[in-house]
């Protein structure tokens, strides 16, 4: 629900560059509105070795009362933009 709304959406957007860019560079932000992949924040960093930082650190955290789950993804399907499991 948040995500239909502009502001939400670039609220949660900046919100997540702000927490997720302490862990190295961030490359790109990419949260789908729907379909597959909808409820995912997908962080790109410039070195694998800034992805392993973001998934050890942000791995059990809670975010809006959820538990943050944080995991490598397939890097042909996130460049395809196929956000699907």
């Amino acid at each position: 629900q948040d995500l239909e709304d502009d502001e939400e959406y670039n609220d949660i957007l900046e919100d997540t560059r702000d927490e997720c860019s302490s862990f190295g560079t961030l490359k790109n932000i990419v949260i789908p509105r729907s379909g597959p992949g909808a409820t995912k924040i997908f962080l790109e960093y410039l070195s694998a070795e800034d992805a392993g930082k973001a998934i050890a650190g942000l791995r059990g955290r809670t975010f809006d009362g959820r538990q943050v789950g944080a995991a490598y993804f397939d890097e042909i399907k996130f460049a395809n933009e196929d956000y699907s499991d």
